[in-house]
């Protein structure tokens, strides 16, 4: 199991998704890795959404009141690579239908497309835990 603490920035997902890469290569699953990327980048990028910033570059005034973190983890079961991806949001993750000529709104579809399953739960410390499954057997 591993699991990474990151601010709550855009700049973060990119960390996240390096970080899922090396893993998976690490742990000889190179397979997944495609998969995996896209859904923790999603993840991510909602988590940031719900709980960040917008830019990675804050001002004084945007960092007084502080800075939240994501925190991203990953572990493996004998049948699928689970993501997990906290934030301090306790809003719940909600798809939504996007227009063609939308640029966003398509994250939990994707990760809908490249996970086993996926849902969300509300740990007692707060927050809430967005995780997915990614088939672990398919080579």
């Amino acid at each position: 199991m591993s699991r990474l603490a990151l601010a709550a920035l855009p700049g973060s997902v990119r960390t996240a998704r390096r970080h899922v890469h090396d893993l998976l290569r690490a742990w000889e699953l190179p397979h997944l890795i495609e998969a995996a990327e896209l859904v923790v980048s999603e993840l991510s990028t909602n988590a940031v959404k719900a709980t960040g910033l917008s830019t990675d570059s804050p001002s004084y005034g945007e960092l007084s009141n502080g800075l939240n973190a994501i925190c991203i983890s990953l572990h493996l079961t004998s049948a699928h690579a689970v993501i997990e991806v906290w934030d301090s949001s306790d809003k719940p993750p909600r798809r939504e239908d996007a227009d063609p000529d939308d640029e966003g709104g398509r994250g939990l579809l994707l990760v809908e497309a490249f996970a086993t399953r996926w849902g969300f739960r509300r740990p007692r410390t707060g927050g809430k835990v967005v995780w997915a499954e990614i088939q672990a057997s398919s080579r």
